[in-house]
């Protein structure tokens, strides 16, 4: 497991070598020292063993359509978690058959068809999950995603707006907001995001990256507090790295550094955390930027 891990760090640092001569150096993603959450294969043992109970109930033929559905949909959020996004989307699409009218259901396939770059089908998906359910807020986020990504912001501004109004304390609404505002009204979106700082939650480790966005964090010190955030090679220390790597990279693109963008992505998809909305747009934009470098 070691050398496994030794690895990815190696391939890392080969990934940002080129990027490290051309800007200054990051604590982060030095040529010292990549930070990698440990992949252990035994962290999924959980959901495997859930994944093979269910897969046994559901081989009984006298299961009610709604228990069936349920127990797919049950199948296919583990499947999302452990990246298994094919299985994920058969097990959806079978509790949609059997169940027409499940919110959530919706949303994971709306989530699919944006990242496969299907965006009416996707936003079709997101209105379904609204008109089912109006208080289901993570599909105002979904939407908000599908018109940033088409360049219609002010669409967006809505949505990611209502979505943060639901919870303003939680940093990764307030990012997102922030993120759209730089393309929506760029001359207001930092003094915005420095307002709705003053009402986070410390609980949430993006909170730090708001306060490093805003310039009240250095780099280094971004990084102690990682590791005092979560234990080394714990599952949330995955989860923070992903989340870090994946905003570090969003400022890197909207300052036009590519390069060091494309790395910063890498590296946030390197931790697996494949059910985070940070790993699933680290995939996208990394998707836009090769069709990028093809068309150029």
């Amino acid at each position: 497991m070691m050398n496994y891990t030794k690895s990815l760090c190696v391939l890392a640092f080969l990934l940002l070598a080129a990027a490290c001569s051309m800007r200054p150096t990051i604590p982060l993603i030095s040529d010292k020292n990549v930070t990698l959450a440990e992949q252990n294969p035994l962290l999924h043992f959980d959901q495997e063993v859930m994944i093979a109970r269910i897969s046994q109930v559901l081989l009984v033929g006298n299961l009610a359509k709604n228990e069936r559905a349920s127990l797919h949909f049950e199948r296919g959020v583990l499947y999302d978690s452990l990246g298994l996004w094919g299985l994920a989307r058969y097990d959806f699409t079978q509790a949609l058959m059997l169940q027409p009218k499940l919110a959530a259901v919706y949303n994971y396939l709306g989530l699919y068809l944006l990242l496969d770059g299907d965006y009416d089908g996707s936003l079709d998906a997101f209105n379904a999950v609204l008109h089912l359910d109006p208080n289901y807020e993570y599909a105002y986020l979904n939407r908000a995603l599908n018109f940033y990504y088409v360049g219609r912001y002010g669409l967006a501004q809505r949505d990611f707006l209502t979505f943060y109004e639901a919870d303003p304390s939680d940093p990764y609404r307030t990012l997102w907001l922030y993120l759209n505002e730089l393309k929506y009204k760029p001359y207001e979106a930092k003094q915005n995001l420095a307002q709705r700082a003053k009402g986070l939650s410390n609980e949430f480790w993006g909170t730090n990256i708001v306060h490093y966005y805003l310039g009240e964090l250095s780099y280094a010190e971004l990084q102690k507090k990682i590791d005092n955030f979560a234990v080394p090679y714990s599952p949330q220390y995955a989860e923070i790295l992903t989340e870090t790597y994946f905003y570090l990279a969003k400022q890197q693109l909207n300052l036009g550094k590519v390069d060091e963008a494309t790395a910063l992505f890498k590296l946030a998809m390197a931790n697996q955390v494949f059910n985070f909305v940070e790993y699933r747009f680290a995939l996208f934009e990394l998707s836009h930027l090769r069709l990028n470098n093809v068309q150029e």
